[in-house]
C-alpha cells in the first residue's frame, strides 16, 4: 500500500474544497502569495487555474489568472472591474481598494476576512480575503470572485468539469420609491410540518433559506418586508395569510420545493396565482421570467391553484414552486447556496418589475 501514498496525497492536496477537482483541466500557475502578518510575499506555491468568463468575454492570453486558494476562486480585480464597468480607488495607507458599481460600495481590506458592503461589514465566505499575489515578475490584487461578484449585484455560476466561473452582470432593477410598500414573504412548511423530503433534505429547510436570501435583498433595496416565519416554526396555512392581511402588505410572495412521485427526472420552476386573480396573474408572470433567467431553470409557465396562501391573502399572491427535489439533479441544485442565491435575485427582480408598475 505505502506506493499508493505519494498519489493519496497529490488527490488531497489538489481536491480543494467544492471548487475543485484532482486533476485541472486549465493546469496550474507559480505564484506567491502575500502575507500580511509578516509583511511579506510567502513561499511559491502551485494553484490550479479557473477559466473566468464574463457575459461570455473570457480572458485573453497573458492576462493574470483566477485560480484558487483554500477551496475559493480568486480574480484579478482590474479585468472583472473593467468588465463589470466599476469605479476602483485604492486609499493609500490603509491597504483598502473600494469598487463602486451603480448604487453599490465595496470596500475590501487587503488580508482582512471581512468587507464592508454600503456601510454594513460582512464576512467573506471561508475566510478568504482579498490578497496580492506575485506572479510572472508583478504583483497583482485578487479578490473574492463570488462575493465581489454578488454583493455587485451579479450571479455566479460553477462549471465542475472545466473549471469554468462564468458571471453575469445583469444586476437589478432600480426600485421606485420602495418604502412604499409592504412585502409579506412567507417560507412554506416549518416545524413539524417538514413538506417534501428526498436524499435526507426537508423541504422547509431550502424554502426558509431562499426567503431569507430574499428578504435580505429586498430589505436591502429599501423595501419594508415581513416575514410569516424567520426560524424552523409552526405556522398555520391560515395564520400565514392572516398575518400578511392584518399587517396591510402589498403582495404575498410564498416559496415552496415541488415534487413528483411518477416521475423523477422531471424538473422546472412554475409560479401559481388565485384563480381568477388578475393582478395574481400579472405578480406570478413578473416572477416567473426573471427567476427562471437568473437561474437557468427549466420554464414551466405560471399556473392558478386553489392554494390556502393565495385564496385567504387579501392582496395580489403568489406560489414559487423553485424546483423539483424528485430529481436529484435540481436537487443539488435547490441546496446549493450560490443557487439559492440566484433564485432570490430572480424573484427579487420579478417584485421590482411588479411594484415599479404599480
Amino acid at each position: 500500500m505505502k506506493r499508493f501514498l505519494p498519489f493519496l496525497l497529490l488527490l488531497t492536496l489538489l481536491c480543494v474544497g467544492s471548487a475543485a477537482a484532482a486533476f485541472p483541466p486549465n493546469g496550474t500557475v507559480n505564484v506567491r502569495v502575500y502575507n500580511y502578518t509578516q509583511g511579506t510575499y510567502g513561499p511559491a506555491q502551485t494553484l490550479a487555474v479557473v477559466t473566468l468568463v464574463l457575459d461570455g468575454e473570457g480572458m485573453e492570453a497573458g492576462e493574470t489568472p483566477a485560480v484558487i486558494l483554500n477551496g475559493r476562486t480568486l480574480a484579478p480585480l482590474r479585468w472583472v472591474a473593467e468588465q463589470l464597468g466599476a469605479k476602483v480607488e485604492w486609499v493609500q495607507g490603509k491597504s483598502q481598494v473600494v469598487v463602486e458599481r451603480g448604487r453599490d460600495r465595496v470596500v475590501l481590506t487587503m488580508g482582512s476576512a471581512a468587507a464592508r458592503v454600503n456601510g454594513a461589514e460582512k464576512p467573506l465566505p471561508d475566510g478568504v480575503p482579498a490578497t496580492a499575489m506575485f506572479y510572472q515578475g508583478q504583483g497583482h490584487t485578487m479578490v473574492p470572485l463570488r462575493f465581489f461578484s454578488e454583493v455587485l449585484g451579479c450571479s455566479v455560476s460553477w462549471e465542475q468539469g472545466s473549471y469554468t466561473a462564468r458571471v453575469s452582470s445583469a444586476g437589478l432593477d432600480t426600485p421606485i420609491s420602495p418604502e412604499r410598500f409592504l412585502i409579506a414573504l412567507d417560507a412554506g412548511h416549518g416545524g413539524s410540518a417538514s413538506g417534501a423530503y428526498y436524499e435526507n433534505t426537508s423541504e422547509k429547510d431550502l424554502n426558509l433559506s431562499m426567503t431569507l436570501k430574499l428578504d435580505e435583498i429586498l430589505r436591502g433595496l429599501g423595501y419594508r418586508t415581513m416575514l410569516t416565519r424567520n426560524s424552523d416554526s409552526d405556522v398555520g396555512l391560515k395564520r400565514r395569510s392572516v398575518l400578511a392581511n392584518e399587517a396591510k402588505a402589498d403582495i404575498f410572495v410564498s416559496i415552496h420545493c415541488n415534487a413528483s412521485e411518477t416521475n423523477h427526472d422531471f424538473q422546472g420552476l412554475y409560479v401559481y396565482h388565485y384563480p381568477g386573480s388578475v393582478q395574481g396573474a400579472v405578480l406570478a408572470q413578473a416572477i416567473q421570467t426573471p427567476a427562471c433567467q437568473f437561474t437557468g431553470a427549466i420554464d414551466r409557465g405560471i399556473n392558478s391553484a386553489n392554494f390556502s396562501v393565495v385564496r385567504e391573502s387579501k392582496m395580489p399572491a403568489v406560489l414559487v414552486e423553485t424546483g423539483f427535489m424528485t430529481c436529484h439533479e435540481e436537487l443539488l441544485r435547490l441546496k446549493d447556496d450560490a443557487y439559492q442565491t440566484r433564485m432570490a435575485l430572480g424573484i427579487a427582480q420579478g417584485i421590482i418589475r411588479y411594484l415599479n408598475g404599480k
